[in-house]
């Protein structure tokens, strides 16, 4: 697995091998996917929200996954704007800050997993369309929590612990 930068300083997501795409492409280009997403809420109906039809729970997914990608680009070309007012504690009960800190960003049912390395510096680990509660619940959730803890075991395996120690280690795999 490798780590890509996204823009600037600031945003970078991993490349896991058995990928073609980093994960915020991957991601990016199967929430744009409507023969994908149909499948999907089809397979999680009973999860999915009942007051709307399929199509449209669809066509919303879609839009969320531009609003992310519009969310991200904006964020890369204001300088008042930084990626902390975007990602969030995964964790809803952490209240002060955790090395290398467990993060999601969401818009309605599409979660974008990440590690904070330090003030405004974030990993893309993966992501998830999420229509129930806990992670916990759910295979493909789960995975992503798997995928979270992996990549943040990682990274501490490899020293990283802050924006200095994390660009030196990029640095050494150029």
């Amino acid at each position: 697995m490798k780590i890509v930068r996204i823009f600037a300083d600031q945003l970078f997501s991993f490349h896991y091998d058995s990928e073609t795409n980093n994960e915020l492409h991957r991601l990016l280009t199967l929430w744009n996917d409507i023969e994908y997403l149909y499948q999907f809420v089809v397979q999680n109906k009973k999860d999915a929200p009942k007051n709307i039809s399929i199509e449209a729970l669809v066509s919303q997914l879609i839009d969320n996954a531009n609003d992310i990608d519009d969310t991200l680009y904006e964020i890369s070309n204001t300088p008042e704007k930084c990626l902390e007012e975007f990602f969030k504690p995964l964790d809803n009960q952490e209240y002060k800050i955790v090395e290398l800190s467990k993060q999601k960003a969401r818009k309605n049912y599409l979660r974008l997993y990440a590690i904070r390395i330090d003030k405004n510096c974030f990993v893309i680990t993966g992501g998830a369309i999420k229509f129930h509660h806990l992670n916990k619940d759910r295979k493909h959730t789960q995975k992503e929590m798997q995928k979270i803890n992996k990549c943040r075991d990682y990274l501490k395996g490899n020293g990283v612990f802050d924006s200095d120690s994390f660009y030196e280690f990029l640095k050494e795999q150029l």
